[in-house]
């Protein structure tokens, strides 16, 4: 074991590798916006519908799924106020973990996994991640939050992750594989997603990549949500 772990590169160099492999830190950081659209497929209930993020620097995001027999599904950040809203709970404001957990995933240079992020970054293993070698790496955020991450020993590339995500139901284990990465402008992007978020399946597939063309006005609150901020 003590051969093995001399043998395994250290997380910020697997890291970097992945941050080059995607096109490098200097293609990614022209990048100031982008508009995602694609479909979401709910495994096991027949359920699926269209898909559209927008996410824009430091850290804005919306994204909207639309789903014919539910309804609009919204969850997004402005940078400050954390949301939901959908027809089944109606508009909530997220607080405490769960804010803290949605600041973080909307941090648009996430990817680049700055050091100044985490408490501690290190690779545990090599492991076989969605039937491929990868360097199985231990993440902790400076909040304290845990993620276990896989990167494909050949190409360098995340193909998945591990950790723990705050919902309505509370924490729950939630593996994500990242797959079909594609070129947009001079950065890749996985463009296949696959996410089990306790009991519940959905694959996400991007379609289209826009860049730098997303407003200001993508991440206004919705009248509902600017009710309960007032109350």
């Amino acid at each position: 074991a003590a051969g093995q772990s001399a043998k395994l590169p250290p997380a910020k160099e697997v890291i970097a590798r992945f941050v080059k492999a995607m096109g490098g830190a200097d293609a990614y950081a022209r990048i100031v916006s982008q508009k995602a659209k694609g479909k979401v497929e709910m495994g096991g209930t027949g359920l699926n519908g269209d898909l559209e993020v927008h996410a824009k620097r430091p850290n804005k995001i919306v994204i909207k799924a639309n789903i014919p027999a539910i309804g609009d599904i919204l969850t997004g950040y402005d940078g400050k106020t954390g949301w939901s809203l959908n027809a089944a709970t109606g508009p909530a404001l997220k607080e405490g973990k769960e804010l803290e957990q949605m600041r973080e995933q909307s941090d648009f240079d996430q990817v680049l996994h700055n050091e100044k992020d985490f408490k501690s970054m290190e690779t545990v293993e090599t492991a076989q991640f969605d039937g491929k070698d990868c360097y199985k790496l231990k993440l902790v955020r400076k909040s304290g939050s845990e993620v276990t991450e896989f990167y494909e020993t050949k190409t360098g590339l995340l193909v998945g992750s591990i950790g723990t995500q705050e919902s309505e139901l509370g924490p729950m284990v939630v593996t994500n594989v990242l797959s079909d990465y594609k070129k947009f402008g001079d950065v890749l992007f996985a463009t296949r997603i696959q996410q089990k978020m306790g009991p519940i399946e959905q694959v996400m597939t991007i379609t289209s990549f826009e860049l730098n063309k997303v407003p200001d006005s993508a991440f206004e609150l919705p009248a509902q949500i600017k009710a309960l901020i007032k109350k």
